[in-house]
């Protein structure tokens, strides 16, 4: 037998021990932590340390510790952090993959939140009927603010899905299956004449006429050159239509930066990659506002974290003499960029009446959860009691995104309508509501929605509507508001 060969066997024996470092190194890293690692950057629960404290001989025998305690390991083990972001590389290089939620990767590498794509293509479509209602409240808003001398105005941010949808990923369709709300709602508050800026349009249209991005390519609000010409347009705007002096933007220089500036590196750092984000040539502005001397104005914002941008750039604190950001309309931040309290905190009325000039600055992608219930506030406000309410109701639902993307899968489910979903929903919760407290629902409309419930709910009698509808030759919801009409004519007569 031939001797083997030294420096195969040596080759041998480094193989082994390598394979046994990589199979040890992740216990040696949870135990001394040996490596410094890169946290992940996100959104994350923070799992339990793996422990025996919960064995009992029924969760043992059943199974269930097991497999909890080995997700606890698999969440608890050295060099985690590394192995996941080595993993999420991998499938961003070779198959275009993003490991973050609800991120999608495009034609040239383009990064996108997908309801973003989703908002354009009208899959969040809640009909026209609530957009019609939308206007027709901030119109007779609109009206009492002017006559208090206060201006309130919409303003459409411009969304990534609409600005470059030439860079949608491979198979998606572009052809919208449902209207868009942003159109939809643009054109009942242009019926109405209610004040609104339309930014996203004036991206679009911009997009072609500059030579600098927009939107960056690795994030998902708009660049800092696009935060700058945005706030140049909307201040020209407010001087406009209010004929106060404000001041307005001038842009002195532009600067190429290596390293983006956070947020237009957002999406990418939600990845959770090996690499450094790239610079991809964005464009850096430096901003004045000319006259220095502010407006004497207060205004109030509020708005999603578009705003933020605005927000680190002082581009309304250093146009106005004083106001807030309510983000989401739930946090409170004053011109100095502190939160200083919760909006549910402050005395609702006490901060109109102090403030001049009111934006709802929102994007594409939510525009199904339009002023996250501002506008109807200052509609109760003005018009206690007046707000038809099963569109409270539906409102509510809306608002709710957790909610509104619960309901949105059951219509899929279901194959209807989100705009029917919505509806079906809110009536269940209008008449509970009329269940707990008969006493709020007094007006006869109100009455009138809550007997045609009773019919629709009821078999034996929703048969005999629907018979009657087929003999009149009507639709069955006007025979069901036809007979409710009538039982309520014969309770309390027709002219109460």
């Amino acid at each position: 037998m031939e001797n083997q060969n030294p420096q195969n066997s040596f080759k041998s024996k480094l193989l082994f021990v390598l394979i046994v470092l990589v199979l040890v190194a992740p216990a040696i890293q949870r135990e001394i932590n040996l490596v410094a690692e890169k946290p992940l950057t996100g959104a994350f629960i923070e799992n339990a340390k793996p422990s025996f404290y919960s064995l009992s001989f029924q969760n043992w025998y059943n199974g269930t510790f097991q497999s909890e305690f080995n997700d606890l390991l698999e969440a608890d083990i050295g060099l985690r952090k590394t192995l996941v972001r080595i993993s999420n590389q991998l499938q961003y290089k070779l198959l275009q993959k993003a490991n973050a939620e609800g991120v999608v990767v495009g034609r040239k590498a383009e990064l996108y939140e997908e309801d973003y794509i989703r908002a354009v293509k009208g899959d969040f479509f809640v009909g026209e009927k609530a957009w019609i209602e939308k206007a027709e409240i901030l119109k007779k808003v609109q009206d009492t603010l002017k006559s208090l001398g206060k201006t309130i105005v919409v303003v459409f941010e411009p969304g990534k899905g609409s600005v470059y949808p030439d860079r949608y990923p491979i198979g998606y369709n572009k052809t919208a299956k449902n209207p868009s709300n942003y159109k939809v709602f643009l054109n009942a508050l242009d019926s109405l004449n209610v004040n609104k800026l339309d930014l996203n349009e004036f991206f679009i249209q911009k997009r072609e006429q500059v030579t600098y991005r927009l939107f960056p390519r690795i994030g998902t609000h708009w660049s800092y050159y696009g935060a700058a010409i945005a706030a140049d347009t909307t201040l020209s705007f407010l001087q406009s239509i209010t004929g106060l002096s404000i001041p307005q933007i001038k842009i002195t220089s532009l600067e190429e930066k290596e390293k983006p500036r956070h947020p237009d590196d957002d999406i990418w750092l939600a990845m959770n990659l090996l690499y450094p984000p790239p610079a991809d040539g964005l464009i850096y502005p430096t901003i004045q506002h000319q006259p220095s001397e502010k407006s004497s104005a207060r205004i109030l914002i509020v708005g999603d974290s578009f705003y933020f941008n605005w927000q680190s750039e002082k581009v309304m604190a250093n146009a106005f003499s004083d106001g807030s950001f309510w983000y989401y309309n739930k946090h409170n931040w004053n011109f100095a960029g502190v939160e200083t309290s919760l909006v549910k905190d402050l005395n609702f009325r006490e901060q109109i009446m102090k403030h001049d000039i009111f934006l709802i600055m929102i994007t594409e992608r939510f525009h199904h959860n339009f002023a996250w219930n501002f506008d109807e506030q200052l509609y109760e406000l003005f018009y206690p009691g007046e707000r038809d309410k099963l569109e409270y109701f539906a409102n509510q639902l809306r608002i709710s995104n957790l909610e509104f993307m619960r309901l949105m899968k059951d219509a899929t489910a279901k194959n209807i309508s989100i705009e029917e979903r919505l509806n079906s929903e809110a009536k269940y919760l209008m008449f509970e509501d009329y269940t707990r407290n008969p006493e709020k629902y007094t007006r006869k409309k109100d009455y009138i929605l809550m007997l045609s419930m009773s019919i629709e709910s009821t078999p034996d009698w929703y048969e005999k509507v629907k018979e009657k509808a087929a003999q009149n030759q009507i639709s069955v919801d006007e025979m069901v508001r036809l007979d409710a009409e009538w039982i309520y004519n014969q309770k309390f007569g027709e002219t109460k």
